[in-house]
């Protein structure tokens, strides 16, 4: 689920923000040259002005309409899907919500941008009946609600409220700038220069769930997003400079205790060895998230994605290629990438202490590293 964010008007002309300082508060971070970092913002808002277009955006996703939907709910409520510039209340907190354009889509739900009368620019996040019952759907949305609500972190997204309209569930969200996709779109992107900043974040989040018993499952660049703080004083409460990098959609989220090989939904373009074959790698847990931060390192230094094959997710091939990396990544993410759980990092902070087990080069992209480390294999 994408909670991207098209915040700022229909136009690049005004950046939302000068990025080229944005890592000088970062000790020992060297600060990713502006003329990159500023293409990787007018990339987004380019990105985003398309998608927010009356050609590119529908009023109404096909998924959810209601006439669609009420072939599965002959007998129980009908679901309204929400059109763009409709206007709803939560019961809840009296919040009033504008409702926009679609902005993401996932498996399980919609998302339109929307303001509140606070003037909040935030994401909605409306969930498919997908031939489900209104009880089924309920219960989701009452779920995922939960978990939304109480996992509250700097850098997990922020829930704000939740509530039923007109037997559709809303679960409304602080809205990120963009997911950490769209630093693909920036021309000879470096990922070394980005990945401290971002690990700190992302691991910061998951080593907060797991202290709760929570596994996230789901953890790719379409899920984690780069974000900026509002400056209050600046003109109609514009961005600021200050970035952070945020974890979000909570949707394929449980504890520990309920996960269950046999009847877990992931996401089928990085299933993890465990998954496949856990009477020889290992049962599915918290090790799962820290895999699959190792996946996105791995594609943040080489710059560009990364998809692996059943086969080569078996044959141990995205810890070789993690093994070809300068050190101290070669030793970090190799391990983090072992297929057997047991033998895999177990804790977020472990990884994070091996990213920073010696001073981090900023050294070349994959393919021109030096020759495969030395490391334990698994």
């Amino acid at each position: 689920m994408n909670f991207n964010d098209p915040a700022a008007p229909n136009s690049a002309a005004e950046p939302r923000g000068a990025l080229g300082d944005i890592f000088q508060s970062l000790p020992g971070v060297d600060n990713p040259p502006s003329e990159q970092v500023e293409e990787a913002l007018h990339a987004s808002l380019e990105r985003l002005d398309g998608a927010t277009g009356p050609a590119d955006a529908p009023d109404r996703p096909p998924e959810l309409e209601p006439e669609e939907v009420a072939q599965g709910q002959a007998l129980g409520p009908t679901f309204t899907a929400p059109t763009a510039g409709m206007v709803v209340t939560s019961e809840l907190t009296q919040n009033t919500y504008t409702i926009g354009s679609v902005i993401g889509e996932g498996a399980f739900g919609v998302v339109f941008e929307a303001s509140d009368v606070w003037r909040n620019q935030l994401a909605v996040k409306v969930l498919k009946p997908q031939g489900k019952t209104y009880e089924q759907v309920q219960a989701e949305a009452s779920s995922e609600f939960g978990k939304l609500l109480t996992l509250r972190h700097p850098n997990v997204t922020h829930v704000l409220d939740a509530f039923e309209y007109r037997n559709a569930f809303y679960i409304v969200q602080e809205r990120c700038f963009a997911p950490l996709s769209n630093l693909f779109s920036v021309e000879n992107l470096n990922g070394f220069l980005w990945l401290m900043p971002i690990a700190r974040c992302l691991l910061q989040a998951v080593h907060f769930l797991h202290v709760y018993d929570w596994v996230h499952q789901d953890i790719h660049f379409g899920n984690v997003f780069m974000s900026f703080h509002r400056n209050e004083m600046g003109a109609d409460g514009t961005p600021s400079n200050s970035m952070t990098f945020k974890l979000g959609d909570l949707g394929l989220t449980k504890l520990r205790a309920d996960i269950d090989g046999k009847n877990t939904m992931l996401n089928n373009s990085m299933w993890p060895p465990e998954f496949y074959d856990p009477d020889q790698f290992g049962q599915l847990g918290p090790q799962v998230d820290i895999y699959h931060c190792g996946l996105l390192f791995l594609q943040l230094l080489h710059g560009a994605p990364i998809f692996f094959t059943r086969e080569e997710i078996l044959a141990g091939v995205p810890r070789q290629r993690a093994e070809a990396l300068p050190a101290p990544y070669n030793l970090a993410l190799s391990k983090a990438l072992r297929r057997r759980v047991a033998l895999r990092t177990q804790t977020a902070m472990e990884l994070w202490r091996d990213l920073n087990a010696s001073p981090a080069p900023i050294g070349p992209l994959i393919g021109l590293a030096q020759g495969p480390a030395q490391a334990p294999r698994s």
